[in-house]
């Protein structure tokens, strides 16, 4: 019961937030989504592993190129860290390129398609000096929304689902990989714009 509460206080935030910043958008923004080439900044990460009970924030950075108003590159990197008593240590670190295929280019707020690839670092510390760094390869798909606030500042929010190689596909050529399912990621970021 605890998690479905704070779900959904994570979910009214993110709708409020959206509201108010997206009213504020239509009445100050000067450019559309798209007009601008480069942007980068901070964004927050809320990851839900496939069979989890709940979610983790995490804190994290992207960088996009628009190639034109409609389609976009995007370069992000997050950081989770989760502790399993006081001698082990789990770090990952997502890796991820994305292409988007912006709907409404050049628009105060333009919904959007994306998809790309990752590699998922993860790094075990445990007792004994016992440390352990593997890395996977994984594909994602979603979409997203982004909605100017200024002419130098935008904010977006992205829904995407992981599928991840499975460890017994690691060590075969691209085309024989397997993935599965692995779960899904909420990200919010503030993009400054050049």
């Amino acid at each position: 019961m605890k998690s479905n509460n704070s779900n959904k206080r994570v979910k009214e935030c993110i709708a409020i937030s959206v509201l108010l910043l997206g009213l504020q958008a239509v009445v100050f923004a000067g450019e559309g989504v798209g007009d601008n080439v480069f942007s980068i900044g901070p964004r927050a990460t809320y990851s839900t592993p496939k069979d989890a009970d709940e979610g983790q924030w995490s804190p994290g950075a992207q960088a996009r190129l628009h190639l034109s108003p409609a389609l976009g590159l995007e370069a992000s990197i997050d950081y989770r860290k989760n502790d399993f008593g006081p001698l082990t240590t789990i770090k990952t670190y997502p890796v991820q390129a994305s292409l988007l295929a912006y709907i409404i280019p050049g628009g105060v707020a333009s919904p959007f398609l994306l998809g790309g690839v990752g590699w998922y670092y993860t790094q075990v510390n445990g007792p004994a000096s016992f440390s352990n760094t593997t890395s996977r390869f994984g594909l994602h798909a979603g979409a997203g929304l982004e909605v100017m606030l200024n002419k130098s500042l935008s904010l977006d929010g992205t829904y995407r689902y992981v599928w991840l190689e499975s460890i017994d596909s690691k060590d075969v050529n691209a085309l024989d990989k397997t993935y599965k399912d692995s779960g899904s990621m909420i990200t919010i970021a503030l993009n400054l714009l050049f």
